[in-house]
């Protein structure tokens, strides 16, 4: 029997099992003949979910943006690597100036081009957000949300809809939505 993902994140919001910690979520996922992929689909989808109000409640300029280096034109991006990843020159060559544009334009505090999870965690850890909207593949986000758990910090996680580490590709208007999160 194969399940759909809302029947999945319904059977795993109703089992009263807390899922703050992957081992727990990965471990029930187990018992349902999950692969991995699946996990970390799932898990991405319970983590925003339960991490939305907490999101929203956020000033947009106490929080920052991460997006994954991969999303860079490997056609002559003029981004340099800087302190905190890649800063980029607006150039106009891929999706990240859109983004950025977005982001700034609501009054985010930054928005940081990481070029994997270390400088993504390190980021978390030293400028200390007050909520981070991040994008990338599902198995970073993963990662990035065990990270945010650990610094207390609160985050959306948007998925890759074109996974690889080159010329990847983004969902503008479902990191729009993320970016736009507000409580009432």
């Amino acid at each position: 029997m194969l399940l759909s993902m809302k029947e999945i994140i319904s059977k795993a919001m109703s089992s009263g099992l807390d899922f703050s910690q992957k081992g727990v979520l990965k471990s029930f996922l187990y018992r349902m003949d999950l692969d991995e992929e699946t996990y970390d689909r799932v898990y991405v989808n319970l983590k925003n979910n339960s991490l939305e109000d907490k999101v929203s409640k956020v000033k947009f300029k106490d929080r920052i943006v991460l997006l994954p280096q991969c999303l860079r034109s490997s056609n002559g991006c003029e981004a340099e690597i800087g302190e905190y990843g890649y800063e980029c020159k607006n150039c106009g060559g891929c999706d990240i100036d859109k983004i950025k544009s977005k982001a700034e334009g609501l009054g985010y505090d930054a928005v940081y081009i990481v070029p994997g999870s270390s400088m993504a965690k390190d980021v978390l850890k030293k400028k200390d957000p007050g909520a981070v909207i991040a994008v990338a593949c599902h198995s970073e986000l993963v990662e990035g949300f065990e990270a945010s758990h650990v610094y207390s910090i609160p985050m959306q996680g948007v998925p890759l809809v074109k996974a690889g580490c080159v010329d990847t590709d983004a969902d503008l208007t479902e990191i729009e939505k993320k970016l736009q999160l507000r409580s009432e």
